[in-house]
């Protein structure tokens, strides 16, 4: 970061609090000459300077654009753009995401194009020194010409990027500051007011899909060692054929016979098409974000102890990689370790042309080999019959693959729209440019798929299908969070943030299957743990003599007890072996082992939880038989681990007979 670190001494004061020096044209005529990245693009050899009209970071696909405006004011924006790239707020802070800066530099540059074009204005400086009344008109036809009584984001974004323009005092008049607060701290009122939460994807639809992405799959393992043949004799004859097999510079290898080409014409759109479809696998699967699904490398796929995860990059701003792990299952990581196989061939020809056919290929595409080699992600082959070629994948675009909407065309049935209503979220887009933009969804309407609904419905599926409960979707991102640095751990606790915020608006949904799970469980008779019998007591306190019928003085029917319940029960939390009511004041949350739950007067197991139990049961038996072959020394090193599977399994013996016990007697 050598040619950076010249650029911020020149541009920046730092010294606990940060100052962008003022412009002059002798530090622009050695600021511009700084270089300050050199990276392999797609297909550009990337060399930024400072005084470049666009900037583009090393791994991230979105770019900076400093035309159109003053040169003053581009010199404040790329000093102001430095800064949040390399020191935070203040010295010592945490720098920005890329992303992030891009977002706010624009929206501030639209600011200095506006007041440069029409008050004569070259600097975001010069502000400091304007009267209120002018200013106000300033700010008033800035909220007009930037439209942002119709997108209140942009309104957001420049209260942070003026928030930085004081910070490091570009603005040091706190009234500048203070009026644009005023104008447009109501539209970020406005902004929540029209905020509407993804939707969800319906039970139906997502079943499609996932059946629809694991058969394709398997079609792709049948025809994977078929298809690799091939491709492999291919790659073979890249050192003795001659160049002219290479059509006009490209990649493209004409070496098949007409044989092997209608043999390879079989296979390939199976080939062709899994990436998509492993797509669909990671999102449904993980939870992760389209960003993230994107920044799988090759070797995500991780398999240990029986279990499955992935690995994404984290991008980062400082030197070296950060790796974070998702739990996934294992047709998830089958798909990964396919497409991964794949990627290698396709790698491997590029290393093979640029060895043996260097000088006969363009330039554009040796760059482009040159790319595919050195940023090994999941998602940037393209896998093309005789050729190879890579590509950033940044957004979706309508002809890209991780376009769903030109994969699948499903129609919306009445239960779908019933269960989007119940979840309130039944509109076919969030997004204000779409044509369905808050328009509900009629029978008929082809569903509208887009990345980031996989992640709430993964949240809402586990817990409304019983496959877990908040806590275990919880776990998915605190275990990334332990996984990084102090550096990084904001930005763990942003994303446990934000899955919590997304799953309270499936609590009382949750608690409600919850209630009918335990009230059901009761009226047969089955119900574990300490905390069971006090649930059977307490519901005929309620029901009076009419546990079965469901009625009493105070409730109509069931549903309406169900609903009060759900309504008003705050200590709940819902364990993958069981219920406790103890909610917030339970000292053992999270905990990994389960006897602790046992004997616990909050404690309540259903049938739903059996399978859980005996799936303990088999685990501490087969680690026990295990720990029985060990060597003595060993025995009395690792004592602590046998008692505790000792302690599990006598607690899943416990519950699964009283369970089963009383499954049988009813």
């Amino acid at each position: 970061m050598t040619g950076i670190s010249n650029a911020v001494d020149l541009s920046l004061i730092i010294d606990g609090s940060i100052s962008i020096k003022p412009y002059s044209i002798g530090v622009m005529w050695h600021l511009n000459s700084i270089q300050l990245w050199e990276y392999m693009g797609v297909d550009q050899h990337h060399k930024i300077k400072f005084g470049d009209e666009t900037w583009c970071s090393p791994g991230n696909t979105d770019s900076l654009s400093f035309s159109g405006t003053t040169p003053k004011f581009a010199y404040q924006l790329k000093s102001l753009a430095l800064g949040m790239y390399t020191q935070g707020i203040s010295q010592g802070g945490k720098p920005l995401a890329w992303s992030t800066i891009c977002h706010l530099i624009s929206n501030l540059k639209r600011f200095g194009c506006l007041i440069a074009s029409k008050y004569n204005i070259s600097g975001i400086d010069e502000l400091d020194s304007l009267e209120e009344l002018k200013l106000r008109n300033i700010i008033c036809e800035m909220i007009r010409s930037m439209k942002i009584n119709k997108y209140p984001s942009v309104a957001i974004a420049l209260l942070k990027a003026f928030r930085w323009t004081s910070g490091y005092n570009l603005i040091t008049n706190s009234s500048v500051y203070n009026l644009m607060n005023e104008y447009l701290r109501p539209f970020s009122l406005l902004k929540n007011e029209r905020r509407l939460k993804h939707s969800i994807i319906p039970p139906r639809i997502l079943k499609i899909l996932l059946l629809e992405a694991e058969l394709q799959v398997e079609k792709a393992q049948k025809v994977f060692n078929l298809w690799e043949n091939i491709q492999s004799r291919t790659n073979q004859e890249i050192s003795t054929f001659s160049s002219k097999s290479l059509r006009n510079g490209t990649s493209i290898i004409n070496v098949l016979t007409k044989e092997e080409e209608k043999e390879l014409a079989k296979y390939h759109h199976t080939i062709k098409e899994l990436r998509r479809y492993v797509y669909i696998l990671i999102l449904s699967y993980t939870g992760m974000r389209f960003s993230e699904v994107l920044s799988l490398p090759d070797n995500a796929a991780i398999s240990r102890d029986g279990q499955y995860r992935l690995k994404t990059l984290l991008s980062k701003t400082t030197d070296g990689t950060q790796y974070l792990e998702w739990v996934t299952n294992k047709t998830t990581y089958d798909a990964v370790v396919l497409l991964s196989k794949i990627n290698k061939i396709y790698r491997s020809r590029a290393e093979l042309l640029l060895t043996y056919h260097y000088d006969f290929l363009s330039e554009t595409r040796r760059i482009n080999m040159q790319y595919g080699l050195s940023d090994k992600r999941l998602f940037n082959v393209l896998q093309h019959k005789y050729g190879c070629e890579f590509r950033c994948n940044s957004s979706v675009n309508d002809k890209g693959f991780a376009n769903i909407k030109t994969l699948f065309f499903i129609p919306v049935t009445d239960d779908d729209i019933d269960l989007l209503n119940r979840m309130g979220c039944n509109y076919q887009s969030i997004a204000h440019n779409h044509k369905g933009f808050r328009q509900e969804y009629k029978k008929g309407i082809l569903f509208n798929f887009t990345a980031h609904q996989f992640r709430h419905t993964f949240a809402w599926f586990i817990v409304a299908n019983g496959l877990g409960d908040l806590d275990d979707i919880k776990y998915q991102f605190k275990h990334l969070e332990s996984s990084m640095s102090l550096v990084y751990s904001l930005r763990g606790f942003e994303s446990m943030e934000e899955l919590i915020n997304l799953t309270e608006g499936f609590s009382e949904f949750m608690v409600s299957q919850a209630v009918g799970d335990m009230v059901k469980a009761s009226e047969d008779g089955v119900l574990a743990g300490r905390g069971g019998e006090n649930f059977m007591s307490r519901m005929r306190e309620i029901l009076h003599d009419d546990l079965n019928s469901g009625s009493s003085p105070h409730f109509s029917n069931m549903q309406e007890l169900l609903t009060f319940t759900a309504k008003h029960t705050s200590n709940f939390r819902g364990l993958s072996h069981g219920y406790c009511t103890k909610g917030k004041e339970c000292k053992v949350r999270n905990v990994a082992d389960p006897s602790h739950c046992v004997f616990c007067e909050s404690y309540i197991a259903t049938p739903k939880h059996l399978p859980h139990w005996l799936v303990i049961k088999q685990r501490c038996e087969t680690q026990l038989q295990a720990f029985e072959k060990f060597p003595d020394d060993m025995k009395s090193r690792f004592m602590s681990f046998s008692t505790a599977l000792t302690d599990n399994l006598n607690a899943a013996n416990i519950i699964i007979k009283q369970l089963t016990v009383q499954v049988k007697e009813a």
